[in-house]
C-alpha cells in the first residue's frame, strides 16, 4: 500500500532510516544523458529533522556524476540484506559543497558509531575543506521498507 501526503508517516521514515542504518551501504543509481542508469555503491547517513528526512553522502564530484544530476537531479537509493529486508528512497539529488554542509557531515560520521560512523579521512581528505570531496544531499520524495511506502503527492 502506498500513501500519499506531504510529509512520510514517522513510523515509516523511523523503519526507513532503522533498517538503512543497519545495513549501511547502498546501491545508488542516477541517469544518464541517454537515460541508461548508472550505479555505484554509497554510505549515506539518514537524518531526520521534524518531518524532513535527508540523507547526505561524502563522494567525488566526478565529471560523470555531475553530469548525470544536472541532466537529471534524481537518484534511486536501494538497500538489500541477505534476510531479504529492503529498504528504498526514490530522492532529489543536490550537491551541497559549503562549507557549512561539509563540517556538519563530516562531523555526523567522525560520531556515529560504526559501522555507520566511519573517519572520514579514509576518503584521503585531510579534512572537510578538500575539494576532491563533497556531500550530496538526498530528499526523498518516495519511501519503501518492506511492503510499505510513501509518495509525496503530486504538486508538493
Amino acid at each position: 500500500m502506498v500513501v500519499e501526503s506531504t510529509v512520510p508517516p514517522p513510523e515509516l521514515t523511523g523503519e526507513f532510516v532503522r533498517v538503512a542504518h543497519r545495513i549501511v551501504w547502498c546501491t545508488l543509481a542516477t541517469v544518464d544523458r541517454r537515460g541508461r542508469p548508472r550505479s555505484r555503491v554509497v554510505h549515506p547517513y539518514w537524518e531526520v529533522s521534524g518531518d524532513e528526512v535527508v540523507g547526505w553522502v561524502f563522494t567525488r564530484p566526478t565529471p560523470l556524476k555531475v553530469a548525470h544530476l544536472d541532466h537529471s537531479p534524481f537518484a534511486s537509493c536501494s538497500y538489500w540484506d541477505p534476510g531479504h529486508e529492503t529498504a528504498v528512497a526514490e530522492c532529489a539529488a543536490t550537491f551541497a559543497g559549503d562549507e557549512g554542509s561539509r563540517r556538519r557531515v563530516w562531523d555526523l560520521f567522525e560520531t556515529a558509531a560504526p559501522p555507520l560512523g566511519f573517519d572520514p579521512r579514509m576518503l584521503g581528505s585531510a579534512d572537510h575543506r578538500d575539494e576532491r570531496i563533497t556531500v550530496l544531499a538526498l530528499r526523498p520524495w518516495r519511501l519503501k521498507v518492506g511492503e510499505r511506502a510513501w509518495r509525496r503527492s503530486a504538486g508538493t
